[in-house]
């Protein structure tokens, strides 16, 4: 097994690749030997077409479908198995490719049909939904950002604490699917730029990659791992108002003048924007330049990998880059960690529908030594949502009743719905979907029966609805 020091020597010395070259189908962090050993994936589906039609690509990239041979495969399943053992904090980004054999997808594809199932929220996890579950219950993986809204990780046995849903969910009324002119999440989206710049490896699967704001998780590691471990990210300012992002290599001592390797940072990346730029400019400063180091960013990393069987317009950036199916990949990866690949049955039927949750009537997680509130979702029950929710930034419109700006609460629009605040009902308990249903202001909104086990643990940073007239531990105790 090589070092950390090994890779991250790779990784700086190999710079962003062209897709004429070697390492372009495998990665940077090969060493030579390894990458000797490398052949070229196979050709399983070939097409003259982009892998979508609503996203613009290169030239070079279409639908086409690759698989690596055998012994290039358990290369590269072991590298991938080294890399999160040195790994000080792993992400995961995945898409619509880890569920599109039981839901659909929307890119162009020989291996699933372009479309949706039909079944959507009584799909049943797939073995790469099991396994990554699994990686994340091991703590070998931190956290999970998710495209899908499919909660098929959660059924699988992921923790909510862990998965950030940044487009939206079927199964939390809080953070409902965000159409495309809709807004990110305000909660999430903090967590998801925290992410992609604190998170030491990102494993991408089943994402087309095709520029979406949530693709820095995958671009931002990635160009965080050019940077020296003993160099620190800078901006700065030059003529016409450039912003230049890149690190420091020298200061000349006779004349004061600095070197550095840059590039023009022309989406901010000082604020909250993605950032995907190569160093690839050698620059020379007056002494009088000011520089400001990139905050609340870690600088070095092992970048990212991608696990599809198509290209993707971000592969010259990849640490390693596996072509295969995303179920084939992680059962010899789970073997090659010695971690099992029988995975548990999560028994939705004997979750509670009453349990007593640190968190308050706003829904938020309360000190230790402030009383315990019982959460009633049993039949019936009267809720509400909790304030901060993403109802009107999402944007659906079979929704935009609930929390309105635009209309005061009892107005009837023109899809015959009548603005209210958020105020509902628990309807059934569903096993089919696994989630339990509401009424909310005259529209089924679902929560996923998972919640109720995080919620026990205090292991969410807010609960996505409360009782109207919530219920305390110590009042249950003057009762008795």
């Amino acid at each position: 097994m090589a070092s950390r020091e090994d890779v991250r020597a790779q990784l700086t010395l190999n710079r962003f690749m062209a897709p004429e070259e070697a390492r372009f189908k495998h990665g940077r962090c090969l060493s030579p030997p390894e990458l000797d050993a490398c052949r070229p994936p196979k050709t399983t589906w070939k097409s003259r077409h982009p892998p979508r039609d609503d996203h613009d690509c290169p030239s070079w990239l279409t639908a086409s479908e690759y698989e690596d041979n055998s012994s290039t495969l358990m290369l590269k399943i072991k590298k991938l198995a080294d890399l999160i053992r040195m790994s000080k904090r792993t992400s995961l980004y995945t898409g619509a490719g880890i569920s599109a054999s039981v839901i659909g997808q929307a890119a162009r594809s020989n291996t699933n049909k372009q479309g949706w199932t039909g079944t959507k929220t009584a799909a049943s996890p797939t073995l790469t939904h099991h396994a990554l579950a699994a990686l994340t219950r091991n703590n070998l993986v931190h956290s999970w950002v998710q495209q899908n809204h499919d909660g098929l990780p959660q059924k699988a046995g992921a923790k909510q604490g862990v998965m950030n849903e940044i487009h939206g969910s079927w199964f939390d009324p809080f953070n409902p699917v965000v159409k495309y002119s809709g807004c990110l999440s305000d909660r999430l989206e903090p967590k998801m730029v925290e992410d992609a710049r604190q998170s030491d490896l990102v494993i991408v699967l089943g994402t087309s990659l095709g520029g979406l704001n949530a693709d820095q998780m995958a671009t931002l590691p990635a160009t965080r791992s050019l940077v020296p471990d003993d160099k620190e990210l800078v901006t700065t300012t030059v003529r016409n108002g450039v912003k230049l992002c890149g690190y420091i290599t020298s200061t000349d001592e006779a004349t004061g003048e600095v070197c550095g390797q840059f590039h023009a940072d022309t989406s901010d990346f000082v604020e909250d924007a993605p950032w995907d730029g190569a160093f690839d400019t050698h620059m020379r400063f007056h002494p009088s330049q000011t520089f400001r180091p990139v905050l609340n960013t870690s600088t070095s990393s092992l970048g990212t990998v991608c696990i599809n069987l198509q290209q993707t317009p971000q592969d010259d950036k990849m640490s390693l880059r596996i072509f295969g199916k995303s179920d084939n990949v992680l059962f010899l990866l789970l073997q090659e960690l010695g971690m099992s690949t029988r995975f548990p049955e999560i028994n939705f039927e004997a979750v509670p529908r009453r349990v007593l949750v640190p968190y308050n009537k706003r829904g938020e997680r309360i000190a230790d030594g402030e009383p315990m509130m019982w959460w009633n979702l049993e039949r019936g029950a009267e809720i509400k949502l909790t304030p901060g929710h993403n109802i009107q930034g999402a944007r659906q419109p079979i929704f935009m009743h609930i929390g309105s700006k635009k209309w005061p609460n009892g107005t009837r629009l023109k899809n015959n719905r009548i603005c209210g605040p958020g105020n509902g009902r628990v309807v059934l308990r569903n096993l089919r979907t696994s989630a339990f249903e509401f009424n909310i202001e005259g529209a089924k909104m679902s929560l996923g029966m998972w919640w109720v086990e995080a919620a026990v643990a205090g292991g969410v940073d807010y609960l996505p609805l409360v009782n109207s007239k919530p219920e305390y531990e110590i009042e249950e105790e003057k009762k008795e």
